[in-house]
């Protein structure tokens, strides 16, 4: 369990990263004039508000983010998040770090808590820069936890026989990491942390409160416009593509799946199942997920509701042809009778643990008519991970109405799960939170459903949510932007919604900050989705498929 911080700090003299000033006076956009409109601001200004930092000067209005975290200066932080004093010993405990240094007593308080025990060959190494691999075992020792023995592998980079690879998987559990600020599946352990990136991690890890974060820069000005990339469809609902594939795979809820290269849809569609699937209304062909071997193994899954109306979710394999499926090869890999024609759910998706995620509504209906929302044993209403080669399921999250889109961000998922009469809702849990409950039908967005009190009690409410006011009725779950083309979107969630029409963002930082509607509509929204290359688009009830792009 996470600790909360001793605001205690030790005075010191003029020491580079670790000032203590009481002059220091507050600048323009928070206490530091050179971390405005950084990510990471809001986490900066909780370690100084908690007495780990005064700042990277004797003036003490710098923070310096961009500079590299010594051992030295992660033994302060550390003695102060824990709210220590320093430890003077008559002799050194390394022969690197002398009596006399600033940052002596720090280390020296690291050694007494087991913290650290060096390189092992008596030196501390004051000077070199924290590894992300090494800044893990800090924290963990910090903590008091115990590194994890079953190592899953969470993070491509991260090897099981690293010292490392166990302490980064127990700071991933806690929430403390998110794998890299440019890759969510990659760790980076090699790479040095920054100071702004050691912020965050401490206030993650000892549950400093975060503070305000002023709007980011980079988006002031910035407008989005829409640009068609392919018509014709008879029902587009959704889009993706394997990482790297130039193709865009469109969804067509009657029950085909077509190819878009090269600005043209192609003539022949890569999947035809109308003879399997019912379409109409919420029926039909409702999702897609390319395995993360697609590339060697051609594997790939669809969702649809069959003749009966019933869900199934199916694998395919691409055959010779790498732009037709070969409908020979179909697998079913799960099979959910559904009570009703609505609230089917459709969404695939392939989470950073290897498993398939799969999206249900709670059986249709209207106001949880079959009792499903508040159910952990079944799996309606829920969204459930399947393993595709054994066909064992588990509970991810129930207590949902109807999760039409989410998303993965890395160890993130975004959740837009559609609401009843009066509010929409976005949810936002963590692949390590099993067992979540979103709170259908005790609560519609963050409002008691229903009734006029209700227990919160192990809900996890939404980050964001609005009303049915103008004209708004659904809300189509979308993706955080991590494409190219617009550098400023990077890291903002996109999502809007059916009736309206209208495309909304924010920025997820442990709360849902910098909110804003875009000056862009598209009636019919039935989906966002993205490419190979992180660039998102939507689809629409007019049979048009667009791109988000600069306005």
């Amino acid at each position: 369990m996470r600790r909360t911080v001793s605001a205690v700090i030790a005075v010191l003299g003029i020491v580079l990263g670790l000032v203590s000033s009481a002059s220091a006076a507050l600048a323009p956009g928070g206490t530091f004039i050179d971390d405005d409109g950084s990510f990471h601001e809001g986490d900066i200004e909780a370690i100084r508000s908690a007495s780990i930092t005064e700042g990277c000067d004797p003036v003490g209005d710098r923070y310096c983010p961009a500079s590299p975290v010594t051992r030295a200066e992660m033994a302060a932080f550390l003695v102060r998040a824990l709210g220590l004093s320093e430890l003077k010993p008559p002799v050194p405990s390394f022969v690197d770090v002398p009596a006399g240094a600033w940052y002596s007593g720090f280390v020296e308080r690291l050694v007494e808590q087991k913290i650290t025990v060096g390189y092992g060959d008596g030196r501390f190494g004051p000077n070199d820069p924290v590894t992300r691999g090494a800044m893990a075992v800090f924290l963990v020792r910090a903590l008091g936890e115990q590194p994890v023995t079953t190592f899953s592998g969470i993070f491509a980079d991260v090897a099981a026989g690293a010292y490392y690879a166990g302490h980064v998987e127990r700071i991933a559990q806690l929430e403390i990491t998110l794998g890299c600020e440019t890759d969510p599946l990659r760790y980076c352990p090699n790479g040095a942390v920054n100071r702004a990136e050691m912020a965050s991690f401490l206030a993650r890890a000892f549950d400093l409160p975060v503070e305000p974060v002023p709007a980011r820069p980079g988006l002031d000005g910035l407008e989005l416009g829409l640009a068609t990339v392919a018509s014709g469809f008879g029902q587009p609902v959704f889009v993706d593509a394997p990482v790297g594939d130039p193709r865009l795979f469109v969804v067509d809820q009657p029950g085909r799946i077509w190819i878009v290269e090269n600005g043209a849809r192609l003539n022949t569609p890569f999947l035809d199942i109308r003879s399997l699937v019912s379409f109409g209304g919420e029926r039909g062909l409702l999702g897609l997920a390319f395995h993360p071997q697609y590339a060697d193994n051609g594997r790939f899954y669809v969702n649809y509701t069959n003749t009966a109306g019933d869900t199934r979710v199916v694998e395919y394999r691409v055959s010779a042809d790498p732009d037709v499926a070969d409908p020979a090869t179909a697998r079913q890999v799960l099979a959910v009778d559904q009570p009703a024609s609505n609230h089917n759910g459709g969404m695939l998706a392939f989470g950073p643990d290897g498993l398939l995620y799969v999206a249900l509504g709670d059986g249709g209906g209207g106001g949880d008519s079959y009792g499903q929302g508040q159910r952990a044993d079944t799996l309606l209403g829920t969204i459930t991970k399947l393993n595709v080669d054994s066909g064992s399921t588990s509970l991810f999250a129930y207590g949902l109405r109807n999760p039409w889109r989410f998303s993965f961000d890395g160890l993130r998922v975004y959740i837009g799960d559609v609401g009843q009469g009066s509010w929409e809702e976005v949810d936002v849990l963590s692949t390590f939170d099993a067992g979540a409950n979103l709170g259908w039908s005790v609560m519609e967005g963050a409002h008691c459903f229903g009734s006029s009190t209700c227990s919160t009690a192990g809900l996890v409410l939404p980050v964001a949510e609005y009303s049915h006011s103008g004209g708004a009725c659904s809300v189509t779950g979308g993706y955080v932007y991590r494409g190219a083309a617009i550098p400023e979107l990077v890291g903002h969630y996109l999502y809007g919604d059916f009736c309206a029409g209208w495309v909304r963002s924010f920025r997820y930082t442990g709360v849902a900050s910098d909110g804003r509607t875009w000056g862009i509509r598209v009636a019919g929204l039935t989906s966002f989705g993205t490419d190979g290359f992180g660039e998102v688009y939507v689809t629409s009830t007019d049979g048009l498929v667009r791109k988000i792009v600069k306005g």
